[in-house]
């Protein structure tokens, strides 16, 4: 077989936009967010913190809530502006906010290993570390428009 001969039964692949791209990784992140932080409250006396108002940060206070509001809205917004936002920016600001949030999982890694019932909670960070790290290189390949 030649390398121009096509199978009749070859499935076609598609270019898929680097938008689309981002925008998939921004929502496999949130759904690791998401299980991560359901099964987070299955662990011993988790549930009995929540009630208390106690967190890893200190005690719960609304300001508390809100940076914790911020910090999940910031990637869920980034699925919807991957698709909409203008490439140059676009491009910088995945790239920023993922290098950000990389280290917030780092350090979350760190603060979790060696306690068994955390264990697949660094599982999840380390996805999540993963998933950062192609959305920066996804970004910075960024495909640039040919002059013709």
């Amino acid at each position: 077989m030649s390398a121009n001969h096509t199978n009749p039964k070859s499935l076609s692949n598609f270019k898929v936009d680097i938008k689309i791209k981002l925008a998939a990784l921004w929502t496999s992140l949130m759904f690791l967010y998401i299980y991560a932080d359901y099964f987070r409250l299955m662990t011993p006396e988790k549930l009995e913190k929540m009630i208390q108002l106690k967190t890893p940060m200190g005690p719960t206070t609304p300001g508390l809530l809100v940076t914790f509001s911020v910090i999940l809205i910031i990637p869920a917004l980034m699925i919807f502006l991957s698709v909409f936002l203008k490439p140059q920016i676009n491009k910088w600001l995945n790239i920023i906010i993922a290098v950000l949030y990389t280290c917030i999982s780092l350090l979350i890694i760190k603060s979790s290993i060696g306690n068994e019932w955390q264990t697949f909670f660094v599982i999840f960070n380390i996805l999540e570390v993963v998933i950062f790290v192609i959305i920066i290189v996804q970004a910075w390949k960024w495909p640039k428009v040919e002059n013709v």
